[in-house]
């Protein structure tokens, strides 16, 4: 990191893994003891006491510590992508037709060939896939998104695996649906600097794909050509919405493999659901809540400023705010947060337990566009064995 940005990452960076989200499906908050807490003594935590309490199926755990007013659902199985579409998909504009697409094996596999395609581009330089990389949980290991012509972008690149389960895409959320999404990075300039037009016509002139695009959608209903940026959105909905995290000892240890995670994995894996704060936001199957916080990271006033949310809603309320990114595959995934700040895991986990960075404190008259830090993060007071054993839980899931 370049020294310039030294200063930002001693003050900001610590919130992701204690923002807010809530327990149990969807149903009311609770704020349970912090757990089976005789399991902790003058040494640390015993593993061998904590086994039990963890044995089964989640919904027989003992429940997370979570802040009063947050909704939460606990931890299951990612549904596969071969389950029932309307099942898992989120619901918003456009579920219904993108639950259709992902059924149809043609439309899929078509999504699939434009997303690694670099004619997507103006200058054919760069796919979807030059940011999302499969071996990299789909994001592309950089700081920052770079596109055609190597211009940067301001944030990193999203992960993927939550796209289908998200009421709304990107950092910022200004995308309502997967279909919205994926023509964002076509059309904007420090990306694929291309128009849909200019997609479609060299897409209509270059085998094989008319001949799969009728495979995949069929005729239209009027005469025109098979090719259309309505259908290019569509095929690439249904690929993205298919994809899936790789599976890992987590999964194997929540279908009841007790043996699945070692000693210091299932303390990290406590800590994580009690004192580290990290269910607040990063529970349910994708481990996230699907919403926007302020974790201390916007800047504001200073060079590096992103506002995040507000600067899709122009709402005082979405100052600072970002989505917050699944947690599958998290140790594939780095750099981490909107900015890619946090090159090392557990320099992040570190600046989580120092309460994140602080946001301006209010000017004398008050500034009505400075950003306000999440009440959800707090200082964690984790020893560093305890650290330790966070990352060793997050470097499995």
């Amino acid at each position: 990191m370049a020294a310039s940005r030294l200063p930002l990452l001693i003050l900001g960076v610590a919130l992701a893994l204690a923002a807010p989200l809530a327990r149990g499906h969807g149903g009311p908050s609770q704020t349970p003891a912090a757990g089976p807490s005789g399991c902790h003594g003058p040494a640390g935590w015993d593993a061998a006491c904590l086994r039990p309490h963890y044995s089964g199926s989640p919904e027989s755990w003992p429940a997370p510590s979570i802040d009063p007013g947050l909704a939460w659902r606990e931890w299951e199985a990612v549904p596969p992508a071969a389950s029932p579409p309307l099942s898992w998909t989120a619901a918003n504009p456009g579920q219904q037709e993108l639950a259709a697409d992902v059924a149809r094996p043609a439309v899929v596999a078509l999504g699939q060939m434009l997303f690694f395609d670099t004619r997507l581009s103006r200058k054919g330089q760069v796919s979807c896939a030059s940011c999302h990389l499969p071996q990299r949980a789909f994001t592309d290991g950089l700081a920052l998104a770079v596109g055609e012509d190597k211009l940067m972008g301001r944030r990193r690149s999203t992960p993927l695996y939550a796209a289908p389960f998200a009421p709304r895409l990107f950092w910022d959320g200004r995308a309502a649906s997967l279909k919205e999404q994926v023509l964002g990075p076509i059309h904007d300039p420090r990306e694929m600097n291309h128009d849909a037009s200019g997609v479609v016509a060299r897409l209509l002139a270059a085998d094989p794909y008319p001949a799969q695009f009728l495979l995949a959608f069929g005729a239209a209903a009027a005469p025109q050509p098979p090719v259309d940026a309505d259908r290019l959105a569509r095929a690439l909905a249904a690929y993205v919405a298919t994809l899936r995290p790789e599976p890992t000892r987590f999964d194997e240890f929540l279908e009841g493999r007790a043996k699945a995670l070692d000693d210091t994995e299932l303390i990290g894996m406590h800590l994580f659901r009690t004192q580290a704060r990290c269910m607040n936001c990063h529970s349910g199957p994708m481990l996230t809540d699907h919403r926007f916080h302020n974790i201390g990271l916007s800047f504001y006033g200073r060079r590096n400023q992103d506002l995040g949310r507000y600067e899709a809603t122009r709402d005082p309320a979405d100052l600072g705010k970002f989505r917050t990114p699944s947690l599958r595959n998290v140790s594939r995934a780095g750099p981490w947060m909107h900015n890619g700040l946090f090159a090392d895991l557990k320099g992040l986990l570190r600046m989580y337990n120092a309460g994140m960075g602080r946001e301006p404190a209010p000017a004398d008259p008050p500034d009505p566009y400075a950003p306000r830090k999440s009440e959800h993060i707090r200082p964690l007071e984790l020893s560093a064995d305890e650290i330790d054993a966070l990352l060793a839980f997050m470097r499995v899931l």
